[in-house]
Parts: C-alpha cells; structure tokens; sequence
C-alpha cells in the first residue's frame, strides 16, 4: 500500500494491516460484483450481495469505501468512480433524509479534502445547510425526516428524533464549521446533544432509540423502538451512534461537555460487553444466544481510532484511546477468512446485524460495518482522516 510521507502510521500489529489490505480486496471484489449497482449486506456464508439501485442510506459509505481503497493502493480509477458515483447521488440532496449527513461527508467532503474538486465543496456545503435546516424549531433536535431512506422499515417524520441522529445528522455541522466559520453549525448541534442529554439518555447510561416529540410544546409523546428488543430496551448500534457523535463532536471543539456525554455512553457500553462484540441489544434476554452486531463495535472504533491520531493526549481522552486496541483485535477477529479451510471472498467483516426484530440480514456482512472497520484502519495507517 501506498503511504502518506508526512504520516506516521499507528498500525500497531502485522494482523490488523492484513486485515486492512482483506478489505481493499474485498471492495475490489465487490466492485467487480455489482456494476453500477451498489452493496448492501450479504450472505455470511457466500459473500453473495444483496444489491440496491440507488445506494439506499449507505451509498456515501460506498464511495469514501472506494476512494480509501484508491488511495491505499495508488488506483485513481477508483477514487474517479468515487467521484462519478457522488454525482449520481446528487439529486438526494432535496430529500429530507437524516442520512445526508452521512451520504454528503463521506463523500462530497471527503472528495473535496482531498481532490479538492470545487463541486464537491458546493455539494457538500448545500448538503450541510440543507440538513442543518431539519432542526425542529421548538428544541433544535434533529429528526429523522419525511423521506428518510433505510429499506428495511418505513418510519418516516419531522417530529420522530433518533438516538443514531448524535451521528448522520451532526457530521456535516463539524465539516461545515471549519469550512466556513459560521457558529449555526455549533449551536444547532450543541441543541441536539442537549436534547439527548435530557430525554434519550438513561441514569444507568443506556439511551432510547427513537422519540417523538411535540413540534408545538417539544414535550416528548412516546418512546420506542424499531430495531432493539422493546422499547425499554438498549440497541447497541444505537448507542454506538451516541460515542461516536459525542466523541467527534469533542475532537472538533474540544469542548469537555462531549466528552463527558461520551464517557456515559461509553462506560455504560464498556461495562455491558468490554471490548467483545456486543449483542444486537444490551437489555435483551438471553442475549447469550442474541445475534451480535459487528457493525457497532466499528462505528465506535472509527470514532476511537481519530482521537487516537489527534494531537490530544490528555489524560481525559486516555479513558477511550487505551480501549482501541483490545476492541480492534476483537472486531477482526471477525473478518474473513477465519482460518485455513475458509474459501469465502476475503475481507468479509460477518455476524453485522441490521434487523433483528424483522429478521432482515441480523447475521450478515454489512457494507457500512466493512466500512466503519475500513475507516478505523485507514485512520490508523494514515495517522488522521483528511476532515
């Protein structure tokens, strides 16, 4: 693999940088399966996709999937594919879709930091206005929108506000302020993390999926859940949404608050798994025998992995940066091939869960699970994320 001269990479182990060259194999491979289509999850036991025609709400994980992938390995036809694919993603820019955070960062931003192609910047920037302007007026909180896409349940509205939102709907705020300067992206996201703090965060330091709220008095109607055990249950993804957006959120400002509100969502995460895989939910029963999700443990990791090659070293941060390694070393050991006799494609990262409820791809490999362990690697190998 190539490597940036003026970065030192923080790979610590010849296992984890095998495991980084299995998932620039696995995009490849992918890349010949699909055509213009777009991965989605597949099958633990082939690596055969389930493809969707327009991306669904992960097409932005896709591209920054290629562009890496084409850095890594000195291939400007993926990082051109990367930029093609975003243009033809731009027409969701209108929709009002929490996941535009995602779809834009990890593509247009990313283009932009480092190809520096100006429409990316445009397009990035209209992206960030756009979902700035989803806030609910009565509280700031950030909803999950009307037309917002994920295949697999039909919720959709601008008064249901999500635990995940701390993740999709903030990124671009961070992006945005250092791009432009203007304190509408701090302020509006400082709001929602309040709104968090108040109503989706729990004394045992667990968090609620989804609430919906009043848009006229921002009085909380209901509390529930779509993809945990019930409604006063814990999905772990969810609360890996909560660590990664609080932690982000500090690297940006440094602003102790977030990091304080990260450490509840962590020590509450750590105390229930450590660095093990967790279950699909942390207050199911039997969860022994609950399908665990992969997914989770990435997003966190990917979070970890940017403080760790930040220029903080504090004392405060060393509480997350010294749980990385054990929870990387874990997570890996779940990505393909898992021993000699395994023929799958390589670079696999199974047992993701999507849907446990619906039993919808809830022991799978996940394009956004590859790619939250993708991004945590590259981090590392890069010593940083261009933004």
């Amino acid at each position: 693999m190539t490597t940036n001269a003026n970065r030192k990479s923080r790979i610590k182990s010849d296992r984890h940088a095998g495991v980084l060259e299995a998932l620039c194999e696995r995009v490849l491979s992918t890349r010949n399966e699909i055509g213009k289509k777009w991965p989605y999850h597949a099958e633990p036991a082939t690596g055969k996709w389930e493809l969707t025609e327009d991306g669904d709400w992960c097409d932005g994980h896709w591209i920054e999937m290629l562009r890496m992938t084409g850095d890594l390995l000195g291939r400007r036809d993926l990082i051109d594919e990367a930029l093609e694919r975003t243009e033809r993603v731009r027409y969701k820019l209108e929709k009002d879709d929490q996941f535009r955070g995602h779809r834009f960062y990890y593509s247009a931003a990313r283009l932009w930091a480092t190809e520096r192609e100006e429409a990316m910047r445009t397009l990035a920037l209209a992206a960030a206005y756009s979902v700035r302007s989803m806030a609910m007026g009565v509280n700031g909180a950030m909803p999950i929108g009307t037309e917002v896409q994920v295949k697999s349940t039909t919720l959709a509205s601008r008064s249901i506000v999500a635990i995940d939102n701390l993740h999709p709907n903030l990124i671009l705020d961070w992006w945005a302020l250092k791009e432009t300067g203007d304190q509408t992206f701090a302020r509006g996201a400082r709001r929602m993390f309040e709104v968090v703090e108040k109503y989706f965060l729990r004394p045992d330091g667990s968090t609620i999926e989804f609430i919906e709220f009043d848009p006229i008095t921002g009085a909380p109607l209901r509390e529930f859940t779509l993809l945990g055990y019930n409604d006063e249950s814990c999905w772990s993804r969810g609360q890996a949404w909560a660590i990664a957006g609080s932690l982000i959120a500090y690297e940006h400002t440094g602003d102790s608050y977030y990091l304080d509100l990260g450490k509840k969502f962590f020590d509450y995460w750590w105390n229930e798994c450590g660095e093990n895989i967790p279950p699909y939910d942390f207050k199911a029963p039997n969860r022994q025998h609950m399908p665990i999700d992969t997914s989770a443990s990435g997003i966190v990791t990917s979070a970890l992995a940017r403080i760790v090659t930040s220029d903080d070293h504090s004392q405060q941060v060393t509480h997350f940066t010294e749980r990385l390694e054990p929870m990387l070393d874990a997570l890996c050991a779940y990505v393909t091939p898992i021993g000699e006799t395994d023929r799958r494609p390589a670079g696999m990262l199974i047992n993701g869960c999507f849907n446990q409820p619906k039993q919808y791809a809830y022991n799978h490999e996940l394009i956004w699970g590859n790619f939250y362990l993708m991004e945590t690697l590259y981090c590392l190998e890069k010593g940083g994320m261009p933004c």
